[in-house]
């Protein structure tokens, strides 16, 4: 794992498969374009699907890499818990060893404290045990699918699909030539389309969502950092975002979308002088921590994710020699620039929807 230069004028990412197998991505896109049919088409006609005792919205997109889910999720469950609803997330708990929390579902955890979270691939019936044994004060009355366009053996009241601004691969190929998990054309399929990491209204991408979706856009979002939390040797301190004027930053992205982070540290005035490349969900361990910090010498701060730091929150402490940099994360949140009060809407007619 080591440190590298960033450039921020790369271009779109590249295929999924690496360069020497770029031969093999045709034949297995279409193998799986046609696998893609035959389970769509099998939920189409309602096999499979089984339906629970509550309302569900799902959260999903229609391309692999970050979208933005997690924030996502993360406003919704807190805009039904101000209208006095009790969401739960379920979720798949993508790459969670046995028996301990995924990233994303700690990052839930710290971040909406009080709401359930259940993390299992077979979420159908985990949800189900839930409910049986839940107590009546806590009895959720709603169900959020995190990634869950995709999840259909769930049966659900309202899908929303998102819809990266900064790369929406709208016209991209299948996996593994591209970065589409089915054709764009199952945008047709959803309930409300959102675009997220938008810094204005798009007419031409509208205008193509529309096409493919029936309707444009239900809302624009964007990815707002509200301010830094900064984790050390002095403990945990509160940062606003000026700090990062002038700052000379490693970073270190376990997340779909790192380019976004980048593109944003670097707005605010940062200078990023080198990057620890890694993986969606990458794992943390003390000898990877102890390269990360390497690489950082002579920098102002590690920069990571708050899905990065609960992981290397868990093997900082000891390690991190007092002239370490330290670490800041950003607090992100979602902010409409259009369609607030559409999608507040729409989950209010989610929910009122009587349960079959």
């Amino acid at each position: 794992m080591s440190g590298r230069t960033l450039a921020l004028t790369d271009g779109p990412p590249p295929p999924p498969l690496p360069a020497p197998l770029a031969l093999l991505a045709a034949p297995l896109a279409w193998a799986y374009g046609l696998g893609v049919r035959f389970r769509n088409a099998r939920f189409d006609r309602g096999e499979g699907v089984r339906s629970l005792p509550l309302p569900v919205i799902s959260v999903g997109n229609i391309t692999a890499g970050g979208t933005g889910k997690t924030p996502f999720v993360t406003w919704t469950a807190r805009a039904l818990r101000e209208r006095g609803h009790r969401p739960l997330i379920a979720m798949r708990g993508y790459k969670a060893k046995p028996g301990e929390q995924g990233d994303e579902e700690r990052e839930y955890r710290a971040m909406l404290e009080g709401i359930t979270v259940i993390a299992n691939p077979e979420r159908f019936e985990a949800v189900r045990d839930h409910l049986a044994r839940a107590a009546p004060d806590r009895m959720p009355d709603c169900v959020l699918l995190d990634d869950g366009f995709q999840h259909r053996q769930v049966g659900r009241d309202l899908d929303i699909v998102l819809i990266d601004a900064t790369r929406p691969a709208l016209d991209d190929r299948l996996l593994p030539s591209g970065w589409l998990r089915e054709p764009a054309t199952a945008l047709r399929r959803a309930g409300a389309v959102v675009v997220t990491r938008a810094e204005s209204i798009d007419p031409a991408l509208s205008e193509a969502i529309a096409r493919l979706h029936g309707a444009p856009p239900i809302a624009w979002t964007r990815h707002a950092w509200r301010g830094l939390d900064r984790f050390g040797t002095r403990g945990q301190e509160r940062l606003p975002l000026g700090w990062l004027r002038g700052k000379r930053l490693t970073t270190f992205c376990g997340v779909g979308n790192p380019r976004s982070v980048h593109v944003t540290a670097t707005a605010l005035g940062a200078s990023i002088v080198a990057d620890v490349p890694a993986a969606d969900h990458a794992s943390v361990t003390a000898e990877s921590l102890r390269r990360v910090i390497a690489t950082a010498r002579g920098s102002d701060a590690i920069l990571v994710t708050r899905k990065d730091w609960v992981k290397f929150a868990d093997v900082v402490g000891g390690i991190a020699a007092a002239d370490a940099p330290d670490f800041v994360v950003p607090d992100l949140a979602i902010e409409f620039l259009e369609g607030e009060e559409a999608m507040i809407a729409a989950l209010r007619g989610a929910i009122a929807k009587p349960v079959l």
